[in-house]
């Protein structure tokens, strides 16, 4: 019997850290589909069936609960505003598909029970950031030194969602936020080699010329130098090295990002829509799934604009409230050990939101699995810290 319990759990943590891999290189799934179906959906609808026959080990304290619990009326309020506004079915549900991947948090709730599974997911984030940054850098030099001819790459990437081209020479693709999530995890580590890797994927990071990335990695490591690192010399040698990077490249650095003003008109028109559309019941409640506007009629560029405009100031809480909870798990925590254990996941969290101030991040699985994995995470040290686990298990 408890052979059969070790080989149950065996499995399931493999198929955690195979959801994480795909999680980290495989944006929002399309590089590998089966039909309709999305590699990460079929990894989804794997992890719900694992996470049924295992519900009796999903331990949730008042707060997740509460979350969960948020989750589901806020869901089916939303569902139901747009279905008696008449809204398109086929429009209601692909706002709801991307938002179901929230409950995926219990899959990880199972999964993540010791220490050591929580170092090995934190390895999973450093080192398939860094071979998603080596791929991106070597088909960046064969398309410059013409080794890959770029027609021919072009033409293979022309149908595919994932991948949008900025020159003839870079381009971004969707999961390229985890460039930003494992800076963040290689630069904060103990570990020489890590940090030496997190230049190294930072520099893929700025080569895939997103405003969005480059700016706000750069703001929440700024952030973790300023008010949460104790080292003088450090914030100096940042200083000094921020203020002569800024004079020298920044004018590069815009040169070479172009005009951006088209992209930028879009999302100030789709925020004019959307103001032109506020009613006193739809800044609290919202327009329901399934209603957008004239320029976006599905989903919009902007994450926090489409969940004000379909679920009103309701649906912003939930998202403030899930920000709150990492917080609060965060300095529930007293062990400096864990603090710093867990810093890298947070600062994580608060990257994918500011991002998601100009992008659509927190509202789809991209954003969403990073969120959900720093919320059990941050939860499961507070659990680990009060039953006095201080060693790998």
């Amino acid at each position: 019997m408890g052979n059969s319990i070790n080989k149950n759990f065996n499995f399931l943590r493999l198929f955690l850290y195979f959801i994480l891999i795909e999680i980290v290189i495989g944006g929002s799934g399309r590089m590998l589909e089966f039909g309709p179906l999305s590699l990460k959906m079929v990894l989804f609808g794997v992890a719900m069936i694992l996470t049924f026959f295992n519900a009796k080990k999903i331990i949730l304290d008042k707060n997740l609960l509460f979350l969960e619990g948020f989750f589901l009326l806020l869901t089916l309020f939303s569902l139901s505003i747009g279905f008696f506004s008449n809204s398109e079915p086929e429009n209601i549900f692909e706002d709801i598909k991307p938002l179901i991947f929230i409950i995926i948090i219990n899959f990880f709730i199972i999964t993540i029970d010791s220490i050591r599974t929580i170092d090995k997911v934190i390895n999973i984030i450093k080192y398939f950031s860094v071979f998603m940054a080596i791929i991106y850098i070597i088909i960046v030099l064969m398309l410059f030194l013409g080794i890959l001819n770029f027609d021919v790459f072009y033409e293979g990437q022309s149908e595919n969602s994932e991948v949008m081209f900025r020159n003839e020479y870079m381009f971004f693709y969707k999961g390229f936020l985890y460039l930003g999530v494992g800076f963040l995890f290689l630069i904060l580590s103990n570990k020489k080699i890590d940090q030496i890797l997190s230049f190294l994927v930072f520099s893929a990071l700025c080569l895939t010329l997103t405003r969005g990335f480059i700016l706000m990695s750069i703001l929440v490591y700024a952030f973790y130098i300023y008010f949460i690192n104790k080292k003088i010399f450090l914030k100096i040698f940042i200083s000094v090295i921020g203020i002569s990077l800024a004079i020298y490249l920044l004018p590069i650095l815009f040169e070479t990002l172009g005009d951006k003003s088209d992209s930028d008109i879009i999302r100030f028109n789709t925020i004019n829509q959307v103001v032109d559309e506020i009613s006193v019941f739809s800044f609290l409640f919202g327009h329901g799934f399934g209603h957008g506007v004239e320029l976006r009629p599905i989903h919009m560029e902007i994450s926090f604009l489409e969940i004000f405009h379909k679920q009103g100031i309701i649906g912003i809480s939930f998202w403030l409230y899930l920000l709150y909870l990492n917080f609060k798990y965060y300095f529930k925590i007293k062990s400096k050990n864990y603090k710093k254990l867990v810093l890298p996941f947070l600062l994580s969290v608060c990257f994918t939101y500011l991002q998601s101030l100009t992008n659509p991040f927190i509202n789809n699985p991209i954003g969403i699995s990073i969120i959900m994995l720093s919320t059990v995470v941050l939860y499961k040290l507070t659990i680990f810290e009060k039953k006095n686990i201080h060693k790998f298990m």
